[in-house]
């Protein structure tokens, strides 16, 4: 059997069934079935997904391979490791790749032996939903169209783990994804990228159905471990300028937006529950009955009140994230020093 060019890895726990229609789908992809292989790894599932893997009759070199629980960091890293292919493209179980996908990810890296290609994820847009995966995919749209305009050019901040692709050498030498973060380590993975010379493209043609809809406290308890992570990107990673950046978003977001995360970072535990109570009745209310501007307004709230709240708690304070919000790049800098081991914990003390 001859070896593949590219090795597609993807993650997952326990979606047997939505993974079995995506692994079907590949046979419509245009790139041969004798240049690529699919690396599944199932994190500790127990719905006989590896099973359904073997028993399926494909084209294509596909193999299950079972690990213990370790979170999608570690299969993501496992599957690069076991990968036969010289590239490697990550996607997440509940994508459905247009048929050009592959063939265009493998012509970018082709062009290039530095390049990252960054694909793009699109709505599903069927079945049930609730008002908050609605806004989310407002934002995704929102978020490509300017990635195509080039208003938000590729960067290793744009790089998301449900559909890139990169020469396997790279991936390794990189050092792969980091195991201990909880989110964004594929942002983490962008920056390093980044500073090792990587260039970022992005692929229009690289398109991927997203089917998640995520429930409702795991999409809120996201916003709060993003707000988290983007701190400690900066603070304990070295990656300082996400500082600089979530301190533009802040001063940026809209009069009211300000408003009520001041008021959700002041009030106690009890009380921002009532507030994230009341908005999500609202939210669900006006999503239910077509008032989307509405319902989009209640989610956003929603959103960027537990992400400032992660961010907040990671600083040490609502004092401390508005004296970085609003202080000078050198302040912020100056979080650095502070961050060392000892340091910010020091200050926090």
């Amino acid at each position: 059997m001859t070896t593949p060019l590219l090795s597609v890895v993807i993650p997952t726990h326990n979606r047997k069934e939505m993974l079995r229609e995506m692994l079907e789908s590949l046979e419509s992809q245009t790139l041969a079935s004798s240049e690529f292989e699919v690396v599944v790894i199932d994190d500790g599932g127990s719905d006989g997904t590896v099973q359904m893997i073997e028993s399926l009759n494909v084209s294509f070199g596909l193999r299950g391979i079972a690990q213990p629980q370790s979170g999608p960091s570690r299969a993501r890293n496992h599957g690069a490791e076991v990968a036969n292919g010289k590239m490697l493209i990550f996607m997440d179980d509940d994508m459905l790749p247009m048929p050009e996908m592959f063939a265009s990810h493998v012509d970018l890296l082709k062009s290039d032996p530095s390049n990252v290609v960054l694909g793009k994820l699109m709505p599903w847009g069927k079945g049930a939903r609730g008002g908050w995966n609605r806004w989310e995919e407002r934002v995704y749209a929102k978020h490509y169209a300017a990635v195509e305009s080039n208003k938000r050019p590729p960067s290793g901040r744009r790089l998301y783990s449900g559909n890139f692709a990169i020469w396997r050498e790279n991936f390794i030498r990189a050092g792969g994804f980091d195991e201990t973060l909880k989110r964004g380590e594929d942002v983490e993975l962008g920056f390093r990228l980044e500073r090792s010379g990587a260039k970022f493209h992005f692929s229009p043609g690289s398109a991927a159905y997203h089917r998640g809809y995520r429930p409702f406290n795991s999409w809120r308890n996201s916003a709060y471990l993003y707000g988290r992570t983007d701190v400690e990107l900066a603070l304990k990673r070295g990656h300082m300028q996400v500082l600089d950046e979530i301190s533009r978003w802040y001063v940026r977001r809209h009069a009211a937006i300000r408003a009520v995360v001041k008021l959700s970072l002041v009030c106690g535990k009890p009380a921002r529950s009532l507030m994230e109570g009341s908005l999500r009745v609202i939210g669900g209310v006006t999503h239910r009955i077509g008032l989307t501007k509405v319902s989009h307004a209640c989610y956003s709230l929603i959103f960027n009140t537990s992400y400032w709240q992660g961010a907040a708690d990671e600083l040490g304070g609502r004092k401390a994230l508005m004296k970085c919000a609003y202080g000078t790049p050198e302040y912020r800098a100056s979080l650095a020093e502070r961050s060392q081991p000892g340091g910010l914990q020091a200050a926090r003390r």
